[in-house]
């Protein structure tokens, strides 16, 4: 039996850069987890359903609401995606495949809030499948394998960030400028460090389950526009990655304060975007009206902010119990 478990992520500056050549800083969460076990068998590959797994739903509004919130994606399909990724990688690299097996898994990260849970079940599941075959995959090219699964497996529009924090842990500074391709492995990378964030200012994250959203189409026109030259969304994608540069450099020399300023920032640039829903702005909202910086922790119903101490996080959970959204501390 092999078994990995990975956890979630927020994103804190330059989110979502990460798609544009641009930088972002990230963290991962350990108060949630997806897990995957492998146990080998005889022959066969089985992908046991996980508990999101659903066939079947109330009525039409139920399936209606369940598709909305959460889309139509399924654990089994991104185990399944992910198994697909890594014969071909076995393949290009003549290394030997994996046989008979079962894949399962569970998770804890709410669904499409934007804490990355479906990046967490991948990279579990390669890093079960590379293990089951002694297979060493550079620690630098295992977000960029884990991008192609939901890109070139299941045509999701997504950015590296994710998997890459996920692979790392911890609090991760990340430059997509300057891609460089491994030989071996034909995929590109960016250059990423695992920082010490001691510096960080005390954080919290906020998630409300009611404003799960699938992040898909957001990205998909955010990529379009881009695509075709935009002068809005590539000029707040440059200023995205330039915040990114700035709390790195604040994080080096302690600038507590200064980090936590910038998360409100990277906010204000978000809303440039486009349109968001008005039930995730609502958390972003009611954190300004305390006066705590807080930004969206990817593409959902979450946001990460900084409070002051003791006092403010527990004014900022009742307020936020309010709306139906639970808080955590993060440091």
């Amino acid at each position: 039996m092999i078994s990995h478990s990975i956890p979630a992520r927020v994103g804190l500056l330059g989110n979502p850069s990460d798609g544009y050549g641009g930088r972002t800083i990230a963290m991962t969460v350990p108060a949630f987890e997806a897990t995957v076990s492998l146990e080998s068998a005889a022959s066969g590959i089985t992908i046991e359903p996980g508990p999101d797994d659903r066939s079947a739903w109330g009525g039409p509004t139920d399936f209606v609401d369940q598709v909305d919130r959460f889309g139509y994606g399924t654990g089994v399909q991104l185990l399944a995606a992910t198994v697909r990724t890594f014969i071909d990688v076995c393949r290009s690299v003549d290394h030997r495949q994996p046989d008979g097996f079962v894949l399962r898994y569970t998770t804890t990260i709410p669904r499409q809030v934007g804490l990355a849970g479906s990046s967490a079940l991948v990279v579990a599941t390669l890093r079960c499948l590379a293990e089951s075959v002694e297979l060493a995959i550079p620690a630098e090219v295992v977000p960029s394998i884990a991008l192609a699964v939901e890109t070139e497996q299941l045509g999701i529009t997504a950015g590296l960030q994710d998997r890459v924090v996920q692979s790392y842990g911890g609090l991760v500074s990340m430059d997509f400028g300057d891609l460089v391709t491994d030989a071996r492995f034909g995929v590109s990378h960016g250059e990423y460090e695992t920082i010490d964030a001691s510096a960080l200012p005390p954080l919290f994250l906020a998630s409300r389950r009611s404003a799960a959203e699938p992040s898909g189409n957001y990205h998909a026109e955010l990529r379009s526009r881009f695509d075709a030259g935009d002068p809005v969304i590539r000029d707040t994608m440059r200023s995205l990655a330039g915040l990114a540069a700035e709390g790195r450099a604040a994080l080096h020399w302690g600038a507590t304060e200064r980090f936590a300023e910038l998360i409100g920032r990277n906010m204000v640039l978000r809303r440039r975007l486009g349109p968001l829903p008005d039930a995730q702005l609502a958390l972003v909202d009611l954190a300004a009206d305390l006066e705590a910086p807080a930004t969206f922790t990817g593409s959902g119903g979450a946001v990460v902010g900084s409070h002051r101490d003791g006092e403010h996080l527990e004014a900022l959970t009742k307020a936020y119990a309010a709306i139906d959204t639970d808080v955590i501390p993060l440091n």
